[in-house]
């Protein structure tokens, strides 16, 4: 079922709890379910037609522990994301995009966060037991390294 009202549910009170995304915010989305993943685009695939891969973005994965939103998603959320918000300065963010874990502030709970560096969304993060580890695919970890890289204020 391409937008069935329980995983729907599943995804807006994850989005809503984990990040302060108000589910009035996500109305026009259409989430299609696909097993393991959640896909989010603007309007269903016409009846009766069952693409491979759903149009849009692949939202959230499901995993063991519960939900993971992925970093393309969490970076097209944007500033709608008011909560769980990991800001780096270049130097934590240089070290996180070369997979070192980071330290967080004592008692930040563990869970998914979105990584921002000057206000941008530019990924997702997971904290565990005080530190933080970058959650990025390869290439887009190369992108940002690279664009630290030349950037004279880093």
């Amino acid at each position: 079922m391409p937008d069935s009202i329980a995983h729907r549910d599943e995804a807006l009170a994850f989005l809503e709890r984990q990040f302060g995304i108000a589910r009035e915010a996500l109305a026009d989305l259409t989430l299609i379910d696909r097993g393991d993943e959640i896909w989010a685009c603007r309007s269903a695939p016409p009846a009766g037609l069952v693409p491979a891969r759903p149009g849009g973005l692949r939202a959230l994965r499901r995993q063991a522990d519960g939900l993971k939103p992925t970093s393309t998603f969490l970076t097209a959320l944007g500033d709608r994301i008011t909560a769980s918000r990991l800001d780096l300065d270049p130097a934590a963010l240089r070290q996180a995009l070369l997979g070192r874990r980071i330290p967080v502030l004592p008692g930040q709970a563990d869970g998914y966060f979105a990584l921002c560096f000057r206000g941008d969304v530019v990924g997702c993060a997971k904290v565990r037991s005080g530190s933080a580890q970058a959650l990025l695919p390869t290439g887009r970890r190369r992108e940002l390294l690279a664009a630290l890289a030349v950037d004279p204020r880093s």
